[in-house]
């Protein structure tokens, strides 16, 4: 989800957040699903970490940042650090709840900014008006 709306990195941090978002959703409904599969091993995404990565490296201001944004690697990566079960199965489904009720938490918060930030936009576009 692009969200360059004049150059604002809020929208573009945004955007991404929401794709990750998104994504994580899925990938932990993935998991939630395969947790009875043998040999599974649960998918997570690290969006967190990789947007801290990207602001320390100097890539944090402006169009650096929003250069960086779209290096981000927004994918599903395999733990394979988790103890496994006998049955080679490493998902905990307490645990993919919780991470997926945060996750709707986040996705909620963001989406809450977007709206106040157009809504903001709206206004200022429709008083210039006058």
């Amino acid at each position: 989800m692009t969200l360059d709306v004049f150059g604002d990195t809020t929208f573009a941090v945004l955007g991404k957040a929401l794709d990750a978002y998104s994504l994580r959703h899925r990938v932990s409904a993935n998991n939630i699903a395969n947790a009875s599969t043998p040999g599974f091993k649960r998918s997570y995404v690290s969006f967190e970490e990789e947007l801290g990565e990207v602001i320390r490296d100097g890539r944090g201001g402006g169009d650096r940042l929003l250069e960086g944004l779209e290096e981000l690697d927004l994918s599903a990566k395999v733990d394979h650090l988790t103890e496994s079960r006998e049955d080679g199965n490493n998902v905990d489904m307490e645990q993919e709840i919780a991470e997926m009720s945060k996750n709707n938490i986040r996705y909620a918060g963001a989406s809450s900014i977007v709206k106040k930030k157009v809504e903001m936009y709206r206004y200022v576009i429709s008083e210039g008006r006058r």
